[in-house]
């Protein structure tokens, strides 16, 4: 998604234009918004469909030939078991048995599989939805804010607005090595909290 380019007029907006761009802007957000979540629905059906989906043998000729040919040695290997059962002198209701089965969903087919599949892309499409709400939010402000320095300010409301700090400054990378060090300063303080601490 695009930043937002900078507005552009060619004099100062009335109260009333700023509040009116305000609000159009914050419906603009709800709909984008919206549309995000709509997105993120679609996206969990059709991975749902994906998931549920069966392959029959007949939807490719490949599949279809590969079937036949392994039928056919399937029942002539059959022939053989059946006519070894009964030199045995085994009844054919107790005789075994080959067969040759079509499995159209593969590991999809096994309901822990699927829950876990599910989980994941569950997890991933709500981030994917979070990340985009997130971007839509900082555009809206971006622009609600070029809309208020466009407005009738006072010279210390402009330079108040400013002042203030960027939604990108808000957040910092988190460092993995500040986290580990944050870990095992708390776990030394416990230690030495029940008197354990060994130096």
């Amino acid at each position: 998604m695009p930043e937002p380019a900078p507005l552009e007029v060619s004099r100062r907006l009335t109260r009333q234009e700023t509040h009116d761009l305000s609000m159009i802007i914050r419906d603009r957000t709800k709909v984008l918004k919206a549309h995000a979540s709509e997105q993120a629905a679609a996206c969990l059906a059709d991975f749902e469909r994906q998931m549920a989906s069966v392959y029959s043998f007949d939807d490719d000729e490949v599949w279809q030939k590969a079937k036949r040919d392994v039928q056919r040695v399937a029942e002539e290997a059959a022939e053989k078991i059946a006519e070894r059962c009964k030199d045995l002198g085994i009844p054919a209701r107790f005789a075994p048995s080959l067969q040759v089965l079509w499995h159209g969903r593969g590991e999809n087919g096994i309901g822990a599989r699927r829950m876990e599949l599910r989980r994941v892309a569950q997890a991933s499409i709500a981030a994917m939805q979070k990340a985009a709400e997130t971007r839509i939010e900082k555009q809206s402000l971006d622009l609600r804010t070029q809309v208020v320095a466009l407005g009738v300010l006072s010279e210390d409301a402009k330079m108040f607005l400013e002042s203030l700090a960027s939604v990108d400054d808000a957040m910092q990378a988190i460092s993995f090595k500040d986290i580990e060090r944050r870990v095992d300063s708390q776990r030394d303080s416990r230690r030495l909290s029940y008197g354990d601490y060994e130096p």
